[in-house]
C-alpha cells in the first residue's frame, strides 16, 4: 500500500513511519516543510510536504496515489488557538483532502475522552473538544475511517501489548505501542470505520485488534 503519514516528524510519527516501512508499505512522510525532512530523514520513507494548515490544493496533490493516510499530526502548543488550528481545522483540512485525492483509508490518531470531552481532565478539555469536532468529520466523510483514541502518551520502551475496546478507563501507552496498533490497523478488518481506545494492556496488539467486538 501507498500510506501518507502526517505528522510524521513528531516523536509519534516516525515510529509509526519506521513501522509501516518494516511491513512494506510504501511511505510517504508528511511534514510541514522542507526544513522538517531532516527529522525524517533514514526511516525509509519519502518526504513530502504535506501542512494541514495552509493551502487545502497541496494536500490534495501530497495525497493523490494514497491508498491511505494516517493523521498523527497535534498541536506543539496547548494554547487554544493553536490547538483549533492544527487538531480541528487541519483535522478536518486532511480529512477533506483525502476525499478529493481519491484516498480510500483514513486512520486518525485522536485522544482518549475525546468522544466525552466533559469526561476528560479539564486541563485538556479544548484538545479534546477540538479532536471530537474533526473525529466526527472524518466518521461522516465517504473514507473507510478508523479512529484510535489513545490515552496518556508516553516515550516508554514497547511492550507490543495493549487493551482496546470502545471505551476504556483512564490509562496510559507508549508511543511505540500506538504507532503498532495505527499500523497493525492496515490488516485487521474489524478496525475499519470503527473507533476505539487503547493502552497499555494484556494482549498482543494484533489479538487486542481481532478481538475488536
Amino acid at each position: 500500500m501507498v500510506v501518507t503519514v502526517l505528522g510524521a516528524s513528531g516523536r509519534t510519527g516516525r515510529h509509526l513511519v519506521r513501522s509501516l516501512v518494516r511491513q512494506g508499505h510504501s511511505v510517504r512522510a508528511g511534514v510541514r516543510n522542507g526544513r522538517r525532512r531532516e527529522a525524517v530523514a533514514g526511516l525509509g520513507a519519502t518526504p513530502v510536504v504535506a501542512d494541514l494548515c495552509v493551502d487545502p490544493d497541496e494536500l490534495v496533490d501530497a495525497f493523490t496515489g494514497s491508498d491511505v493516510v494516517i493523521n498523527v499530526a497535534g498541536a506543539a502548543d496547548p494554547d487554544p488557538a493553536a490547538v483549533a488550528l492544527v487538531d480541528r481545522d487541519g483535522a478536518i483540512a486532511g480529512v477533506r483532502a483525502a476525499e478529493r485525492a481519491a484516498v480510500r483509508r483514513y486512520i486518525q490518531l485522536s485522544a482518549q475522552f475525546a468522544d466525552a470531552p466533559d469526561q476528560g481532565d479539564r486541563l485538556v478539555r479544548s484538545i479534546l473538544y477540538a479532536k471530537q469536532i474533526s473525529d466526527n468529520v472524518l466518521v461522516r466523510s465517504s473514507l473507510v475511517w478508523t479512529v484510535v483514541r489513545a490515552g496518556t502518551l508516553t516515550d516508554e520502551p514497547a511492550t507490543n501489548r495493549v487493551s482496546v475496546a470502545g471505551h476504556l478507563g483512564a490509562g496510559r501507552v507508549s508511543r511505540q505501542d500506538v504507532a503498532a496498533v495505527l499500523s497493525a490497523c492496515l490488516r485487521e478488518p474489524r478496525t475499519e470505520n470503527r473507533g476505539f481506545d487503547v493502552h497499555t494492556g494484556p494482549l498482543p496488539v494484533a489479538a487486542a485488534l481481532a478481538a475488536l467486538d
